[in-house]
Parts: structure tokens; C-alpha cells; sequence
């Protein structure tokens, strides 16, 4: 209902039916005039058509008259229309001029729906109210018939205040036996952590030293097998040199020798051709016969010489070349062993690398130690860094201080629920004394 009462006065706000009024009263007047200066206007037009009939001829008149007529009937439907729109508006204007605006009506209905809301709450709030002191009335009348509930009351007090100290004492005592053997058990467990630490440490600095040692010594192996394999390859290189030159050479000698030996062949060839030409000449002299055949003769030793000379370089030629071949064979062997062993080196090494980084739980296992006497013996923060240097000893004596303090407080503490219980005590008996006084 509040709801469709506040929607209601919103929307006729939004309307404002007096704005409203306003316009229809301005546009009525309006309308008012232009009926007055539409029936001046009508009356002149009359006055105009009787003279236009007066002054026009007849055969005017008649082509003009069906337009005059067609004229005159849209003027007298235009005239209907405005009436009739005329009409309705001023039968609208007339309803809504004198309405009053139900805005101000709204509103007030409004607050008095809120006030009523507000009574209703009012009153359930004091039907709350009164059931509530009924109910204080109920007890207060049942305490007043609690005398002996009271006294069981005041036993019951009595000995839950012995309870609660036998309970107090009982908890400080397990708790300080608690914090006694908890701090054994954590002393014991550092103790053989730390003799665990310890030993991992001594054994992690061995076998990082030992690794360290295998990877100096790997790595000086490794540069001396690298400098062989240089040294090797560089004199092989050189032996190779020097072995193609070398036949470089005999390939030209052999080169040189086959041009002579051609050279003596074709002058031995020659000189047979001119021996058969002295056969034909009988009668030469004997002495050019001579000539002939020792020139012939030394020819013949000359290209035999050649020809062992030849044979020789070829001889020599095959020799390098199979010294070669086999000098090739066997580089390729001691490089394909140097590298073998080149790569085992390096193989080594890197297994001795993949130890040594296997080993970086050293720097851990520490860390760890130093974390577990952290969290041991917590360190304030202005002494962390101080604490985490000190004797295992000293840390273990400030524990026991420690404990020994917040046993004491603990001690303190109980004294304090003891002195609690006592003042709730007189209070329970200031308020059976005033009970009683209001009896």
C-alpha cells in the first residue's frame, strides 16, 4: 500500500496538473479570439460573394459558381472540424480547470502512512516491552522463594572455587612437566641433529675436496692430451708437407727425364735412318762408317741411362707415395685415438662436474642448521644475527631461562584466577545481600 502511495504522488508531481490548467486556460483564450476573428472574417466573406455576384456577369458567375461551391463545402467542413475540436476541447477544459492538484493530498497521505507504520512498530516494540517485564517480574518473584537455592548456590561456589584452584595447580604443574620433558626431547633431537650435521659436513668437505682434487687433475690431463693432439697434428701436417714436396719434385724429375729420353730416341731414330742411308751409299769412305756407328753407340748408352734414371724416379715415386698412404693411415689412427681420448676426458670431466654439483647440498645442510637453532631457540630481532653464531650451549641455557620465566608467569597467572575468584565471590554475596534487602 506504501508503495502504490508514493508511485501515485511521484507520478502526479511529474504531471503538475496546475502547470496543466495553465496551458488549457492560455490556449482557451486563444480559441476564444480566433472564434470572434473566424465569424468577422465569415461576415466579410458573405459581404465580398454578393458584391463578386453583383458586379460579375452571368456567364462569369456560372463557370465560377461549381468553385465557389466546392470551395464553400471544404470552408463549411473545415468549420465542422474546428467546432467539433473546439467543443472537445472545451469540454475537457471545463472538467479539468476547476480539479484540484491531489499532489499535496498525496503527500500528506504519504507521511500519515508513515507515521501510522512507525506507530505499528512503536507498538510492537512495547509489546515487547511489556513481555519482557513480565518475564523480569516472573523471576523476580522466583528469587524471592530462592533462600535454600541460594545456600546450595553459595556450596556449589565453595567448591568449585576449590576445584577450580586443585584444577589450576594440577595444570600448572603438567604444564611446567610438559615444558620440561618437550624441552629435553627438543635438546636431545638437536643434539643428534647437529652430530648428524656435523658428520654430513665433514663427509660433504671430503668428498668436495676429493672432487676438487679428480677435476684439477682431470683438467691438467686434458690440457696436456689437447697440447699432444696440437703437437701431433702440427708435425704430422709438417711430415706431409715436406713428403708432397718431396714428390712434387721427383714428379718433375721424372718429367724432365721422360723429355730426354724422347729427345734420344727421336735422335737415335734419326740415326738409324741416316745408317740406312749410308747402307745405300757403298762407296762412301770407311772413316764416316766409324763415325756413324760410334755415334750411333753412344746414343744407344745414352737413352739405356735415361732409362734407368727413369725407372728409378718412377720407382722413387711409388715409394713416397705409398710412405704417404701409410703415413695418411697412420695420422688418421693416432688422431682417431687422440680424439677418443680427447672425448673420454671430457666425459670424465663432466661426470666430475655433475659430482661436484651434486655436492651443493653443502651450503643447504648449513642453511639448515642455522635455520633449525632459529626456530629452536627463536632470536629476537635485534640479536638474529649475533644468535646465529653462538655455541650450541649457550643457546640451550638461554632456553632454560626461558622456560623457567614463563613458568613463573604461569605460577603468577594462577594467583591472579585465585584473587578473580574471590572478588566473583563477594560479588555473588553483595548480590544475595541485596536480594534479600529487597525481600
Amino acid at each position: 500500500m506504501a508503495a502504490n502511495v508514493g508511485s501515485m504522488f511521484q507520478y502526479w508531481k511529474r504531471f503538475d496538473l496546475q502547470q496543466l490548467q495553465r496551458e488549457l486556460d492560455a490556449t482557451a483564450t486563444v480559441l476564444a479570439n480566433r472564434q470572434d476573428e473566424s465569424e468577422q472574417s465569415r461576415k466579410r466573406l458573405i459581404e465580398q460573394s454578393r458584391e463578386f455576384k453583383k458586379n460579375t456577369p452571368e456567364d462569369l458567375r456560372k463557370q465560377v459558381a461549381p468553385l465557389l461551391k466546392s470551395f464553400q463545402g471544404e470552408i463549411d467542413a473545415l468549420s465542422k472540424r474546428s467546432k467539433e475540436a473546439e467543443a472537445a476541447f472545451l469540454n475537457v477544459y471545463k472538467r479539468l480547470i476547476d480539479v484540484p492538484d491531489p499532489v499535496p493530498a498525496l503527500d500528506l497521505g504519504q507521511q500519515l502512512q508513515l507515521k501510522v507504520q512507525r506507530l505499528h512498530d512503536i507498538e510492537t516494540e512495547n509489546q515487547k516491552l511489556r513481555e519482557t517485564l513480565d518475564e523480569y517480574n516472573k523471576e523476580f518473584a522466583e528469587v524471592k522463594n530462592q533462600e535454600v537455592t541460594i545456600k546450595a548456590l553459595k556450596e556449589k561456589i565453595r567448591e568449585y572455587e576449590q576445584t577450580l584452584k586443585n584444577q589450576a595447580e594440577t595444570i600448572a604443574l603438567e604444564k611446567e612437566q610438559k615444558l620440561q620433558n618437550d624441552f629435553a626431547e627438543k635438546e636431545r633431537k638437536l643434539q643428534e641433529t647437529q652430530m648428524s650435521t656435523t658428520s654430513k659436513l665433514e663427509e660433504a668437505e671430503h668428498k668436495v675436496q676429493t672432487l676438487q682434487t679428480a677435476l684439477e687433475k682431470t683438467r691438467t690431463e686434458l690440457f696436456d692430451l689437447k697440447t699432444k693432439y696440437d703437437e701431433e697434428i702440427t708435425a704430422k701436417a709438417d711430415e706431409i708437407e715436406m713428403i708432397m714436396t718431396d714428390l712434387e719434385r721427383a714428379n718433375q724429375r721424372a718429367e724432365v727425364a721422360q723429355r730426354e729420353a724422347e729427345t734420344l730416341r727421336e735422335q737415335l731414330s734419326s740415326a738409324n735412318h741416316s745408317l740406312q742411308l749410308a747402307s745405300q751409299i757403298q762407296k762412301a769412305p770407311d772413316v764416316e762408317q766409324a763415325i756413324e756407328v760410334l755415334t750411333r753407340s753412344s746414343l744407344e748408352v745414352e737413352l739405356a741411362a735415361k732409362e734407368r734414371e727413369i725407372a728409378q724416379l718412377v720407382e722413387d715415386v711409388q715409394r713416397l707415395q705409398a710412405s704417404l698412404t701409410k703415413l695418411r693411415e697412420n695420422s688418421a689412427s693416432q688422431i682417431s685415438q687422440l680424439e677418443q681420448q680427447l672425448s673420454a676426458k671430457n666425459s670424465t670431466l663432466k661426470q666430475l662436474e655433475e659430482k661436484l654439483k651434486g655436492q651443493a647440498d653443502y651450503e643447504e645442510v648449513k642453511k639448515e642448521l642455522n635455520i633449525l637453532k632459529s626456530m629452536e631457540f627463536a632470536p629476537s630481532e635485534g640479536a638474529g644475527t649475533q644468535d646465529a653464531s653462538r655455541p650450541l650451549e649457550v643457546l640451550l641455557l638461554e632456553k632454560n631461562r626461558s622456560l623457567q620465566s614463563e613458568n613463573a608467569a604461569l605460577r603468577i597467572s594462577n594467583s591472579d584466577l585465585s584473587g578473580r575468584w574471590a572478588e566473583l565471590q563477594v560479588h555473588v554475596t553483595e548480590v544475595m545481600a541485596t536480594a534479600a534487602e529487597q525481600r
